[in-house]
């Protein structure tokens, strides 16, 4: 999938809030990760990971609620005990397509050693790896390489701008 096709896809994806929020005057702040590359990529958080991968993609869901899709197809989780918790955990190998993740408190593994993936994430969470080869974009700075990344990088919105304040005007004594 091309680099830019991917950016505006995100575009779109962020700009969709919901109208209820809207109604409410809220506005939901998030950050943004954008990477391409071959190797490995594990985020965590309350995301949304969206991209293209030839390899594969493993997903844990410690709260349940979590939305998995290859290719628009919805998948279901392997439950899994950890001590006393439950985990939902979906392994998905040999994948060629999109992908799609939301969820609150998810680890989103992706390998893909031979071909290049695209990902994007939105929310709040951290990017806990990556190795292999490739660049990435976090919170809309400049592009850097995945070597020179020091891990983990925070992936959170950026600070409210305020507004500048008006110009003040000469007061005229008379």
């Amino acid at each position: 999938m091309d680099r830019r096709a991917v950016i505006a896809f995100a575009a779109a994806a962020t700009l969709a809030a919901p109208t209820a929020a809207l109604a409410r005057g809220t506005v939901l702040r998030t950050g943004s990760f954008d990477a391409m590359g071959t190797g490995t990529l594990v985020a965590q958080g309350t995301l949304r990971v969206f991209g293209s991968l030839e390899g594969t993609m493993i997903v844990r869901d410690r709260v349940g609620g979590a939305v998995i899709k290859i290719a628009g197809v919805r998948q279901k989780p392997k439950l899994i005990f950890v001590g006393v918790r439950r985990v939902r955990v979906y392994t998905l190998r040999r994948i060629n397509d999109s992908f799609y993740a939301k969820g609150d408190n998810i680890r989103v593994e992706l390998r893909s050693p031979r071909a290049t993936l695209t990902m994007s994430a939105f929310g709040r969470g951290r990017v806990l790896r990556m190795d292999g080869a490739g660049t990435y974009h976090l919170n809309n700075g400049a592009e850097e390489q995945w070597s020179s990344a020091l891990l983990p990088l925070a992936i959170t919105p950026s600070p409210p701008e305020l507004p500048t304040p008006p110009a003040a005007t000469p007061r005229v004594n008379g």
